[in-house]
């Protein structure tokens, strides 16, 4: 739901390649409640004209477009209320920018513009140019720990270089979510606070966003997108709750014990889930025709191969109706570990005692049976593996 924000302030650099780069003629602005003045200069940019784009019907369209001359810009005119537009300074480049009555002045290098543009004469520019930046430098820093780690999936690299890599994601992690939640905190009176909301963690920190909404609502009543906000979490609270009181039914939730099953293994033999009591189990619910379960298997297979040796074990459980195939996926996947099946699909007595709806769908057991986690998958499983195993 939140996410419907981001779509209003923050596309995406990726996004901005597939757009056209053209500009339309400067149109009239009916009246309004304050005039706005733009002064930048642009470096580095291949472009004859800028233009000034705001969002009208979920897409970005041009309000006025200025000729970029000797390297500087100006845009003035009137406007009704504040909010945040955007300048296209280049066919892939953009700089947001919050219309105020301010009288806001800039430069900016075209190839890097959030890493380089510098404002002055607006408090708000200022501050959202900065958030942009640092949320940059995040989303940088936990690519390129990302991209180390793949690039040793699989690999005779040593476990504990790439618990290092996880360790330091999740330290980034840590360090972005508390700047979000700071710089919401310093700045919800302003219109930039709900883009910045779309950075927060709405699921883990639901009572944070009530609080923040609580004040947004206090200090800006009456603005375009307060409401909007309002009924996101108000139906997002409504979400919360309903799946917490789901869960709640659900024997398999966290902090119950396991329910116990038989199924039969690739053999006929049949394994029961309280054969492997004294372990960290994960169980894990699959198929051979569910792609991102295939695509989740390198994850897992570096997991069981890590920590098999320290008390952890996986039972994998599918939902085929073909044994050749639930084989053929074993075998190609290197699925090494138990593997049990009843071969009736979604109508197994298994897949409905523990309620699932989707897969790949994981239970991380302790060593008494007692489900700990659930639907831990990639860097996620390997962080809380190395969290119990270490």
């Amino acid at each position: 739901m939140f996410m419907n924000l981001r779509s209003l302030f923050y596309i995406s650099l990726a996004a901005c390649s597939v757009i056209i780069f053209s500009c339309e003629e400067k149109k009239p602005l009916e009246a309004g409640s304050f005039n706005y003045s733009i002064q930048g200069k642009v470096l580095n940019t291949t472009s004859e004209y800028a233009c000034l784009e705001e969002i009208r019907d979920k897409r970005w369209v041009t309000v006025d477009s200025a000729k970029i001359d000797d390297q500087s810009i100006s845009f003035s005119g009137i406007k009704k209320e504040v909010d945040i537009y955007r300048i296209r300074i280049d066919k892939n480049s953009y700089l947001p920018v919050i219309l105020t009555g301010d009288n806001i002045t800039f430069t900016v290098d075209a190839k890097e513009p959030f890493e380089t543009v510098v404002f002055s004469g607006s408090k708000d520019n200022e501050a959202y140019a900065a958030f942009n930046k640092k949320m940059l430098e995040f989303n940088k820093a936990q690519s390129n720990l990302s991209r180390m780690l793949d690039s040793i999936k699989n690999t005779s690299t040593p476990s504990v270089i790439a618990t290092n890599y996880m360790n330091q994601i999740k330290e980034v992690e840590a360090e972005m979510k508390v700047y979000v939640r700071e710089s919401i905190t310093k700045h919800t009176a302003s219109p930039i606070v709900f883009s910045m909301l779309s950075y927060a963690d709405w699921e883990n920190d639901f009572p944070f966003i009530e609080t923040a909404t609580t004040t947004i609502k206090q200090q800006q009543p009456d603005y375009k997108y307060t409401a909007s906000l309002v009924t996101n979490v108000t139906q997002y609270k409504a979400y919360l709750e309903q799946k917490a009181a789901k869960d709640k039914g659900n024997p398999a939730a966290i902090g119950k014990e396991a329910p116990e099953f038989a199924l039969p293994d690739v053999t006929g033999k049949m394994v029961r889930l309280s054969s492997f009591r004294g372990k960290y189990v994960l169980l894990d619910f699959w198929a051979s025709w569910c792609g991102p379960c295939r695509q989740e298997s390198p994850n897992v297979v570096r997991a069981y191969n890590t920590y098999k040796g320290k008390n952890f074990d996986i039972l994998s459980v599918s939902l085929d109706d073909s044994k050749e195939k639930w084989l053929k996926a074993i075998e190609k996947d290197g699925l090494s570990w138990t593997h049990v099946g009843d071969l009736k699909s979604w109508q197994s007595s298994v897949v409905q005692l523990y309620q699932v709806e989707g897969i790949p769908a994981t239970f991380l057991l302790d060593p008494k049976g007692v489900v700990i986690a659930r639907d831990l998958r990639g860097d996620a499983l390997d962080a809380k593996l190395e969290e119990l195993l270490k």
